[in-house]
């Protein structure tokens, strides 16, 4: 179960650090996520801001807790719940008939939809998953080689959870006009 475990820890730190990530790597990169936030919760500028902030917060507090062995099981529980939170917030949206782009993971000109909740409902159950995998688990060594073979596979998971727009506009059928 250790592996599940630490498997479920990469994935999920990698998904909320690359989402930090593509907020914070410019300030127009954050400023279009402000803009995105206050479009999906109808905040004005100034309070859109805090709950932007408050969002790379909260993802960066869930990376370094996913790192710390002792708060990887508050790191689960805070990225569950940061989550449910997100995910409310595109169900209101969608309900509402926003076409907002989905600024998760940067710049991104896809409209939210329900592949952001189905993403965002998959990211929990390996969210819920890692708690259930670490619960009475003492401290273990892993071995190194299954280690890096399960981390490359949660990594891939991150670049497609990563990338999931551009993969569904793949698969879309489209329909030439003559």
């Amino acid at each position: 179960m250790e592996y599940l475990e630490f498997g479920c820890q990469v994935l999920l730190g990698g998904v909320f650090a690359l989402s930090a990530m593509s907020k914070l790597y410019s300030r127009t990169a954050f400023a279009d996520f402000t803009a995105a936030t206050a479009r999906l919760t109808g905040a004005r500028a100034a309070r859109a801001r805090l709950l932007a902030v408050a969002a790379v917060v909260a993802e960066v507090a869930i990376v370094f807790a996913l790192i710390v062995p002792a708060l990887a099981g508050w790191g689960f529980a805070a990225g569950v719940g940061l989550l449910v939170v997100l995910t409310a917030a595109i169900v209101r949206s969608l309900r509402s008939g926003q076409g907002a782009p989905c600024r998760c993971f940067g710049a991104s000109s896809s409209p939210l939809g329900t592949q952001h909740v189905a993403r965002n409902a998959v990211l929990a159950a390996f969210g819920v998953l890692g708690i259930a995998a670490g619960m009475g688990e003492g401290t273990s060594s892993l071995d190194v080689g299954l280690a890096c073979v399960v981390a490359f596979a949660a990594l891939v998971g991150v670049a497609l959870t990563a990338r999931l727009d551009d993969l569904i506009g793949l698969f879309r059928s489209t329909t030439a006009t003559s």
